[in-house]
């Protein structure tokens, strides 16, 4: 019997995933390619390759597929002389589009860049009112950031062992702006298309500071000017009374969310902002428009469909929270994958914030990251005003707070006094805040270091097995896969 199967699919240039539902059950499920994969941010330049997630999914090529494709940069150049499989229906939809209908809110600001060079909000409004603005005329923010890492760090930190099939330098010199002075105020003048275009430009104003100093008041400066600007655009175009949902890659950036959410409360980044998100907003851009139907969306429970790790006893949390507090670096998977690029307590690295040394073990023993970039920290709802000066949660770990005791807790203190946290609930997830909780017996605070669970190169884990070969090819202490303890 043929199954009605609605698929949100995002498959090409990165971050490829696949959202689908049953409308007849009524079951939503979600995959990122790359936790199947074992390749960092994997994506398909054709049409047939995405199939084995829908199989991995439950369902096949036999059932009534209507399919809601994320219309990606340089789409149609991509599918020019493709042979496209005859689906029942493939719909494109738009990539802002996509993203807007992922936050699953009737108000949303998107801040991507749409494949395109530079970077472009739209507006979407509950009247179906839809703006794009254009930020730049010149160049992205991230490419300003991706340049600045080609032309400064790689240059300066020759010896560094930079991560095979990786991409993302624009994440890295995001940490820099905590070492910077913001300085947009003199250099970042009106009209906006004729700010300052490069880092030598930049230097140039600034002949006094050495190279270093001006390269981290580049960045800092370069994203107090783009949260003027979007400051500008949310009054202009919301009210206080609005909750502006918001997605699109300039999203995932810390710094600019905790900078716009102290000015709008009402600002709520969706966790899933990435473009691993755009397939689950070409679902519910689908289910909304073609059959009028409203997905019941969780965002506690939204999960990958990767594999159930199954979940530790109290018995395990309590030796695992005792192997933390004496200093162990712990691999922890439990239940179903995280949606989106934080480690949210199903796939983490973790540590003793107070363990001596703790940063540098976990960039020696298994991250290999670069000397300036910060650990996050996961710490109880109930409790995270004790430890971080910080007036709302941070369930999907994009914000960060003020560190209230620095010297205690510096392996997760950056050099701006801050920390990117999680506060993490019973709602979302029970098994990690159990394990908080018994290592605050034990410590006397509820705050362990959190990372994802992956090695340079590596995406998050999506398998046990994928888990057990990181866990061989790191010198990680202990690897807990749902009720099972490994140690070396």
């Amino acid at each position: 019997m043929k199954r009605n199967i609605t698929v949100g699919l995002h498959t090409f240039i990165h971050d490829g995933s696949i959202a689908t539902y049953d409308r007849d059950t009524k079951e939503f499920k979600y995959l990122k390619f790359e936790r199947l994969t074992g390749k960092k941010e994997q994506a398909y330049d054709d049409l047939t390759s995405w199939v084995k997630y829908l199989n991995h999914l439950g369902y096949t090529l036999e059932d009534n597929l209507q399919i809601f494709l994320v219309n990606s940069f340089r789409i149609f150049e991509k599918l020019s002389g493709q042979q496209i499989p005859k689906y029942n229906e493939i719909v494109l939809v738009d990539h802002h589009l996509a993203h807007h209908y992922s936050t699953n809110y009737f108000n949303s600001i998107v801040m991507d860049k749409s494949g395109s060079q530079e970077d472009i909000i739209t507006i979407f409004k509950r009247n179906n009112e839809k703006q794009k603005i254009r930020m730049n005329n010149t160049a992205s923010f991230s490419d300003t950031l991706q340049e600045l890492w080609f032309t400064w760090f790689i240059k300066k930190e020759e010896d560094i062992t930079l991560p095979e099939n990786f991409v993302n330098w624009a994440g890295h010199c995001m940490a820099l702006s905590g070492f910077g002075k913001d300085f947009s105020n003199k250099i970042f003048t009106q009209p906006y298309n004729q700010h300052i275009k490069s880092l030598e430009e930049f230097c140039s104003k600034f002949p006094n500071l050495s190279y270093g100093e001006n390269c981290n008041n580049y960045v800092t400066s370069l994203h107090f000017y783009w949260y003027k600007r979007i400051k500008n655009i949310l009054k202009r175009h919301f009210s206080s009374k609005n909750k502006i949902c918001a997605s699109g890659g300039l999203t995932e950036n810390i710094v600019l969310n905790t900078l716009i959410k102290n000015d709008f409360p009402q600002y709520e980044p969706t966790p899933h902002c990435g473009d691993e998100g755009t397939s689950i907003g070409a679902l519910i851009y689908g289910l909304k428009t073609f059959y009028k139907v409203r997905i019941n969306f969780n965002l506690s429970n939204l999960h990958q469909c990767d594999e159930n790790f199954g979940y530790a006893c109290k018995k395990t949390i309590k030796k695992v929270a005792k192997l933390l507090y004496d200093g162990k670096l712990v691999m922890w998977g439990q239940g179903w994958g995280e949606v989106g690029p934080r480690a949210l307590g199903f796939r983490s690295i973790l540590m003793n914030p107070c363990t001596p040394d703790a940063k540098k073990i976990i960039n020696d023993k298994v991250k290999k990251r670069v000397w300036f970039r910060p650990y996050g920290a996961s710490v109880p709802t109930d409790s995270y005003k004790n430890y971080f000066d910080l007036g709302y949660e941070s369930p999907w770990m994009l914000y960060q707070a003020i560190v209230k005791d620095p010297l205690k807790f510096k392996n997760i203190t950056h050099a701006d006094g801050t920390c990117r946290i999680q506060t993490v609930d019973y709602n979302h997830n029970p098994t990690f805040l159990k394990l908080l909780k018994e290592f605050e017996k034990l410590s006397g605070y509820p705050v362990l270091i959190n990372t994802s669970l992956n090695i340079p190169g590596k995406p998050i884990v999506g398998t046990k097995k994928q888990a057990i070969f990181m866990f061989d090819n790191s010198q990680a202490d202990v690897l807990v896969i749902g009720d099972a303890i490994y140690t070396k």
